[in-house]
């Protein structure tokens, strides 16, 4: 057989390239698809014309479950690395980014802090697409940071925890700092005057954090000999915050979401600060992370 001529293959290559980098990196055709546009179909063939223009197999098949071969790694290597320098070139031409960028954020996180300051980032780079979806975390100090979500579906995440999320990089954002709070209100109902008041009247409870009242009264030293037990209790910090808004108990919240509540007079710190030990984090793999969108988003988040 005639081998094609050069510029052909060049041509079949660069075609080739980012659907084996996609393909790699999520192990599957089909959500390489779906990332770059394409039909999975059309996945498969890029992949199937390289391999037989190399004469190399660069995935094994097993019905529809793909894994990529030691050829395979390093191809996806080299593309990875290629198109990660393309795409930096771009970006010194043109001074615009572009693309997609996909965010998990713990709900409260997402709706009472990100959400309202990412316009900030979108006008900055108004040719990115971003989407956010929420993630979970593993509030139980039997467990050190498990990573709960698919890593190849989403390029940052940022979560709670203890500096964990092994093997991925993770990049502290701020340290949890825990505050009691209530309305005035519900302050001048109650007669709330010291720390130690709260625990005669109603309190609002984490249901994945049930002693962090017991907690905080232990490294704050609040004399607490007895008192009422939480009669509500919310899965979310966004849940607790409108609670305590509407007057229905004192509330245990981090700092840096209810700032503007603080400063509008809406809720009234109530005793100590509390740094609980634990942060929120910037989550991701280094591959994810060196992309110019991720790079962007982090450099943003540290300034912001």
């Amino acid at each position: 057989m005639q081998n094609p001529p050069q510029g052909a293959s060049d041509s079949l290559i660069l075609a080739a390239l980012p659907a084996i980098e996609a393909a790699a990196r999520l192990s599957s055709f089909t959500r390489a698809a779906q990332e770059l546009g394409l039909t999975q179909g059309a996945v498969s063939r890029r992949i199937q014309s390289l391999e037989s223009h190399l004469g190399v197999a660069l995935f094994t098949r097993q019905g529809r479950a793909v894994k990529i071969t030691t050829d395979g790694l390093r191809l996806a290597e080299s593309a990875t690395a290629i198109l990660r320098q393309i795409e930096s070139t771009r970006l010194e031409l043109s001074g615009d980014l572009t693309g997609s960028l996909r965010i998990g954020v713990l709900p409260s996180l997402g709706g009472l802090w990100l959400a309202p300051r990412l316009q900030a980032f979108t006008r900055l780079h108004p040719g990115l697409s971003v989407s956010v979806s929420t993630v979970d975390a593993d509030f139980s100090a039997a467990h050190k940071d498990p990573v709960n979500w698919d890593p190849s579906l989403l390029d940052i995440v940022l979560t709670w925890g203890h500096g964990g999320w092994t093997p991925l990089t993770a990049i502290s954002l701020f340290r949890e700092e825990m505050i009691a709070v209530c309305s005035p209100d519900f302050k001048a109902r109650h007669g709330i005057e010291i720390t130690a008041d709260l625990w005669t009247a109603p309190r609002l409870a984490h249901t994945t954090r049930p002693n962090a009242w017991d907690a905080f009264a232990e490294a704050r030293s609040v004399s607490v000999t007895s008192g009422l037990q939480p009669q509500l209790a919310f899965d979310h910090f966004y849940m607790i915050r409108e609670g305590a808004l509407a007057g229905s108990g004192a509330a245990l919240l981090p700092a840096f979401l209810i700032a503007d509540d603080l400063a509008k007079g809406t809720l009234i710190q109530t005793g100590p600060t509390w740094p609980t030990g634990a942060q929120y984090a910037v989550v991701g793999t280094s591959t994810a992370f060196a992309r110019p969108a991720a790079k962007a988003f982090l450099d943003w988040l540290a300034v912001v």
